[in-house]
């Protein structure tokens, strides 16, 4: 696990960079007062509304054809959203229609956001030719934390203890989402530093470099990466853990690590599965950091390719905002429940932080 930057003695680094104000007060559990209004998904609504509102916003439907999305139809779903949500919340709602359709639906936004309170977050959202109240709230995790996965570890292992945990980070993967670095930009990018010459460099510092250049393109670290990202020893993996007697306290730690994790590689959802960007933009000058970038496999967490990963993403994070994992509701007028969340990032990143520790 890695808090970008130094290096402390927990192996975490703490970060440079600080990033975009208003997703650091949800990381750090600030209350937030504009719940969202600031940043919808939609254009139309970024920005205070002048007497006129605009009477179209044209978008791409499904069928790649351009699609009004300020109609009365639209307008009259997100109202008995509204009307709805408010009966479920045993809330009572009052509603003031505007002097046109997009002011009724910015009245809509307004109202909603005023329902739901200042711990919920709302946005409009496209659903094809359809706008939709989209409920959000973001899940505590690391501050400003990368969870990278190494796999170096598995080297030190004997043949049995060494499938066991293969299949297990293989099984973590694909349930979560998870990517190795390999077939990454910002690893180009690293590997790409690696080669470069460096005229003060001694002969056995060029001769390390260029040796863990060749590893990481197609030798030894480029194979294992890929092991993990296919191969899976065990169809009962729990059994395999379970039966399999440790030799040290290390391999106890571990095992035991692996054995609170099991939970994790058979989830109602991923962890990816929690990146929404509520601050959305067609065309933004920088992509945000997303979570594939914040949880990753890489081969070890201390060698010069991850320095530069993490440098890398220190650097870009200046100019823009990280996704933190969390949970959406889909409003409409036959919504029969509250919006709700489950704890499945913060027990996922609690165990991670654990689990790193050991293998790290």
């Amino acid at each position: 696990m890695c808090t970008i930057g130094r290096t402390s003695g927990r192996t975490a680094r703490e970060a440079h960079h600080r990033g975009n104000c208003k997703e650091r007060a949800l990381r750090d559990g600030q209350e937030r007062t504009d719940c969202g209004t600031q940043r919808c998904r939609n254009s139309f609504l970024n920005t205070t509304f002048t007497p006129m509102p605009p009477p179209e916003l044209f978008s791409e439907s499904p069928d790649g054809k351009p699609c009004n999305l300020i109609t009365r139809e639209n307008y009259e779903f997100l109202r008995d959203s509204f009307f709805r949500y408010a009966l479920l919340m045993k809330k009572e709602a009052v509603h003031t229609p505007g002097r046109t359709t997009a002011e009724g639906i910015t009245r809509l936004h307004e109202e909603m956001s005023d329902l739901v309170g200042k711990d919920m977050n709302v946005n409009i959202e496209q659903d094809g030719e359809r706008l939709l109240f989209r409920l959000w709230k973001c899940h505590r995790w690391g501050e400003l934390t990368l969870y990278y996965f190494p796999v170096k570890f598995v080297e030190n292992l004997g043949p049995e203890l060494r499938r066991i945990s293969i299949t297990f980070i293989h099984q973590l993967m694909q349930a979560n989402g998870i990517d190795t670095i390999l077939d990454e930009d910002d690893t180009e990018y690293a590997l790409t530093w690696l080669a470069e010459e460096n005229d003060d460099e001694q002969d056995d510092d060029r001769k390390k470099r260029l040796k863990l250049l060749r590893s990481y393109e197609k030798g030894r670290i480029y194979s294992l990466l890929r092991r993990v990202e296919r191969k899976s020893y065990y169809k009962n993996l729990p059994k395999a853990i379970g039966r399999y007697k440790p030799a040290n306290g290390y391999e106890r730690s571990l095992l035991s690590a692996m054995k609170e994790g099991l939970e994790f590689l058979s989830p109602e959802r991923g962890i990816m599965e929690y990146g929404y960007d509520p601050f959305y933009e067609e065309e933004p000058d920088y992509l945000p950091m997303y979570l594939n970038r914040q949880i990753r496999v890489v081969y070890d967490c201390n060698d010069p390719v991850t320095d530069s990963l993490v440098d890398y993403y220190n650097s870009y994070s200046r100019e823009t905002y990280d996704i933190i994992p969390a949970t959406t509701c889909d409003l409409s007028p036959e919504t029969e429940e509250l919006f709700c969340m489950d704890d499945y990032p913060e027990r996922f990143f609690k165990w991670a932080e654990n689990f790193i520790n050991i293998i790290i």
